[in-house]
């Protein structure tokens, strides 16, 4: 029962072949068994879940009206405020909040009958690849224990492939929903920017409120593309402040047949260099697909990767760094100022957003969104494109300051940061991308990729995650934890 995708459980409910209690009481025993070599939930309410799994039984029982999500039990990213339960954000300032109202988001999943049992760990303001902090510590890959299951939503990846939780709410600016489902073989949805509501989000702190600050975005994790379907049907809304005149409809996937796709690969860049074995992975599912009847061409864009980079780490590094201590940007600014104009090291690029005036923000701003035109015209000959999700499978446990880490790439020493840089191309345009698991690598760790589509056409990035998945397999149990 751990492993059966949610649309699965919710189908038992409704069916009566097995009752919303029965199925929270799996997953808690499952928690209570596997958590403490994970560390993934990082806070419990099944006192309160247990009390709406019965009441959620006694409306199956009398036939009312069930939500799409009735009885499902699930965890919640500790980004995401939950009403009664300790949310931190990873923040130790932030370790006595408890919320009196859900996020926005995760107001909507109970809405529609999901059961909250608990929360997921994640870095530090949701701001590191790896998933540890003061409060709860260091969250574990179920692959391998001695790495990191990603970040920043690595707590929900992580629960998600051990069989602690069946589905789950992350939220992703510099690949934090993609990388952690790269890193532990799931799916897991960066939607169209916008239309899931982050009110609710931490960052920015407690009673704060995030309507939208161009980059992040919310979206569920699971482990099958009819999971994240169904989920980000629930989840599609405008926010509530604009409830009362603004709707959401998302089109239907562009074709359900593999047939009829036209399909633009991109399995590799000089500027971001990925591990050879994620390459072969790519090209490998681009020939299924060819083989399959779709069109399958090698990308060729109106840009290049370091126009790209450009672009996103001026607008990311600033939101990045907001709240940072006045030290820091001391720092970074007197590092700025001996700056080449041509470096292009993750340093650098940091210590340019640390100083970032607005009126130059607005020339960035206006350049992405000259981007954002260009990626419309390409999608009129494509419906997506495949690239990787980051330039490595999950690495080692590393704690050292982010500047001194090191991850090695084919042989080659890579600044950590740089495991971000295939983030960048969705998030500055806004688009809609799916990670799908399609392989493992040479030492048994999952290697997924991105299919990303054009803007608000995040349907036909899940159908055609449905189709790689009949081509490549499904989601894979680690065998540690079968």
């Amino acid at each position: 029962m751990i492993y059966e995708n949610a649309h699965s459980l919710i189908s038992k409910i409704k069916n009566k072949e097995a009752s919303c209690v029965e199925i929270l009481d799996a997953f808690l025993k499952r928690v209570e068994e596997v958590n403490p070599k994970i560390n993934a939930v990082v806070a419990l309410d099944a006192e309160r879940a247990l009390e709406r799994a019965k009441k959620a039984d006694e409306q199956v029982f009398k036939g009312e009206k069930l939500g799409p999500l009735h009885g499902l039990p699930m965890t919640i990213k500790d980004a995401f405020e939950v009403e009664g339960i300790v949310s931190t954000g990873g923040n130790p300032q932030w370790q006595e909040n408890i919320p009196k109202r859900n996020a926005e988001a995760v107001q909507r999943l109970v809405d529609a009958g999901a059961i909250i049992f608990g929360k997921t760990n994640v870095p530090y303001l949701s701001s590191d690849l790896q998933s540890y902090n003061k409060i709860y510590g260091t969250t574990n890959n179920p692959w391998d224990l001695e790495r990191t299951p990603g970040g920043s939503s690595g707590g929900s990846a992580a629960a998600l492939s051990s069989g602690m939780t069946p589905l789950e709410l992350g939220s992703d600016i510099g690949g934090s929903i993609r990388v952690p489902a790269h890193f532990c073989g799931l799916f897991g949805h960066k939607p169209s920017y916008n239309i899931i509501s982050e009110v609710g989000h931490m960052p920015p702190p407690p009673g704060q409120i995030l309507t939208g600050n161009g980059l992040s975005v919310a979206g569920p994790l699971a482990r099958s593309p009819e999971d994240l379907e169904i989920a980000l049907d629930v989840l599609v809304a405008a926010q509530e402040q604009d409830s009362h005149a603004w709707s959401l409809k998302l089109p239907k996937a562009r074709t359900t047949k593999t047939s009829e796709l036209r399909i633009a690969i991109w399995p590799d860049e000089p500027y971001a260099e990925v591990d050879k074995e994620i390459t072969k992975l790519i090209k490998e599912t681009g020939e299924n697909l060819k083989e399959s009847g779709a069109l399958v061409e090698t990308a060729k864009l109106p840009f290049t990767f370091a126009e790209i980079d450009k672009v996103y780490s001026q607008l990311l590094n600033p939101l990045m760094l907001a709240g940072s201590p006045k030290e820091t940007f001391e720092m970074l600014e007197k590092l700025n100022e001996g700056l080449n104009p041509e470096d292009m090291s993750e340093l650098a690029k940091v210590a340019r957003g640390s100083v970032l005036k607005y009126s130059d923000w607005v020339v960035v701003n206006a350049m992405r969104q000259n981007m954002r035109q260009k990626w419309r015209e390409f999608f009129g000959n494509y419906d997506v494109i495949l690239c990787p999700t980051s330039i490595t499978p999950a690495f080692k446990h590393n704690h050292e300051p982010v500047h001194e880490r090191k991850l090695s790439i084919n042989g080659n020493d890579q600044e950590y940061l740089r495991a971000t840089l295939w983030a960048g191309p969705a998030v500055i345009a806004g688009l809609p991308s799916t990670n799908v698991p399609i392989g493992l690598s040479s030492n048994g760790l999952p290697i997924g990729m991105q299919i990303t589509g054009p803007y608000l056409e995040d349907k036909t990035c899940l159908e055609v995650a449905k189709l790689v998945r009949d081509l490549r397999g499904e989601f894979k149990i680690p065998p540690n934890f079968k």
